[in-house]
Parts: structure tokens; C-alpha cells; sequence
């Protein structure tokens, strides 16, 4: 296995990414902004914008592209934010289409209101 640290220190016990085989597993990216470890500002597409920001810099660390990744988790705090989460999304994506799931969860570290993590695959 190998370790993929990117340039947002974690604040907690774990890894941002593991490489096991050809498979890259990409730990929880909340929307907290690293900078200041709150929500980032500006809403919730601005916070799920956040998410999967963070989560292409672990794509990146790992010598990955966006369209390496074949599944998605979001975690929202309420299904409210569906649609305004699903828009981020697919301009993040363009026609690269994830397997993916969006599941509703209770409160999330730091008032954050959506986590994600996924799965790539490294070439070889």
C-alpha cells in the first residue's frame, strides 16, 4: 500500500488517499476550507465546490485525473441540497460520469454541510 499525502495537512489520524493495487480510496473531504478549517464561504455550491476541490487534489497528488474516479459518495445534511449539489457536480465531472451515491447524514464536523470520498483507479 501507499500513502498519498497532498498539500492540506490532515486534522485527524488518517491519510488523505491510499493506494492499494491499482485502486486509489480517497479519505472524507468535508467543505471546510483548509486555510481557516470552517465551511467555506459563499453557500452551499461554494462548499461542495470546496469538497470536491479537495478531492482533486488528492487525484492529483496520486498522479490521477478526474476522469480516474468510478465511485462517488456525498454525504448532505439534509436532501434540501440535492439539486444545488448535483449542479456542482456534474460541471466538476463535464461528460465523466461516476458511479455515485448521495446519502443524508446528521451534523458533520465543523457545521460543514456535505463530505464526499471516492474511489479511482491509478494506471499501472
Amino acid at each position: 500500500m501507499e500513502r498519498v499525502i497532498n498539500e492540506n495537512a490532515p486534522r485527524g489520524h488518517y491519510t488523505p488517499g491510499m493506494i492499494s493495487g491499482n485502486t486509489l480510496y480517497i479519505s472524507g473531504q468535508t467543505s471546510a476550507d483548509p486555510s481557516t478549517g470552517l465551511p467555506a464561504e459563499g453557500g452551499f455550491e461554494a462548499e461542495m465546490q470546496m469538497a470536491l476541490d479537495k478531492m482533486d487534489s488528492v487525484l492529483r497528488a496520486a498522479g490521477c485525473g478526474r476522469d480516474s474516479v468510478v465511485m462517488c459518495q456525498i454525504y448532505l445534511t439534509t436532501m434540501d441540497h440535492w439539486d444545488a449539489a448535483n449542479r456542482v457536480y456534474e460541471r466538476f465531472f463535464g461528460d465523466h460520469r461516476p458511479a455515485r451515491i448521495v446519502l443524508p447524514v446528521g451534523p458533520l464536523s465543523k457545521g460543514c454541510q456535505v463530505e464526499l470520498t471516492a474511489v479511482a483507479e491509478v494506471a499501472p
